[in-house]
């Protein structure tokens, strides 16, 4: 169970969020400069709200009042950026062995590089250089790389935002295909109805830093409650039609 209840300044919006989740892969889902991709970094502690708490299962990794801010190496989560960050210069294993906490020994760190690489069934593209690997694969090895050292939760920073609609959905598919395998919890961060709908159960939007509508994406969809939200269904990529059988 992840529960963030932050409040953070930025520029021109007060980033103000309180939710919990426990879902498979939870929603939210705003525009450029919602304030989304900062929630997350604050989960992650790239950021430091101003005030609050954040608690992931029984560990508190931000609590104001208490002086509590764990290092972000400390929290057990993992960040999957919008362009993955692969290293052009390294194959596909060492991009995964220079992610490797290093807290492991060799002998340890060369182990967990084995079983994610299985695991993620890569081991026929563990030498090649990203450029040399599909859409699909260098996503799967940019999970590799957050998963390597173990984290409790996945943060999904808008990873299909520079790919073309084709593409994107090849990709959501890979990415839910990789979430299931794995076996953890996420939240999955975009400004396209159409990607949660096909990704999540339950979603949450906000708006200039605030929550404005959560429920079941089904629900979203179907009974819009702000104009937000009805908008982005009006303009959205796909009819249900098309996402269902994707």
């Amino acid at each position: 169970m992840l529960k963030v209840k932050i409040k953070k300044q930025l520029d021109n919006i007060l980033l103000d969020i309180d939710f919990e989740t426990d879902d498979e892969i939870l929603g939210l889902i705003g525009a450029s400069g919602s304030g989304k991709s900062m929630t997350l970094k604050c989960i992650a502690g790239i950021e430091k709200p101003d005030s609050g708490c954040i608690m992931l299962n029984n560990t508190v990794l931000f609590d104001s009042n208490k002086r509590i801010n764990l290092r972000p190496q400390d929290r057990k989560i993992g960040y999957l950026f919008q362009n993955y960050a692969l290293f052009p210069q390294m194959t596909v294993k060492k991009n995964i062995q220079v992610s490797v906490n290093k807290k492991y020994n060799k002998i340890e760190s060369e182990n967990k590089v084995k079983q994610i690489i299985e695991l993620l069934n890569i081991k026929s593209i563990e030498n090649k250089m990203p450029n040399e690997i599909s859409g699909g694969q260098q996503q799967r090895v940019a999970v590799a790389r957050i998963i390597v050292n173990e984290p409790d939760f996945l943060l999904l920073d808008e990873p299909f935002s520079a790919l073309d609609a084709f593409l994107r959905w090849n990709i959501a598919k890979e990415l839910k295909s990789i979430i299931k395998e794995i076996n953890k919890k996420a939240i999955f961060v975009t400004h396209s109805i159409n990607e949660v709908y096909y990704l999540c159960k339950n979603a949450i939007v906000i708006d200039k830093g605030k929550e404005i509508e959560r429920n079941s994406v089904n629900l979203l969809i179907e009974n819009p409650k702000t104009n937000i939200v009805k908008t982005m269904v009006k303009y959205s990529d796909f009819s249900r039609k098309d996402i269902d059988n994707l």
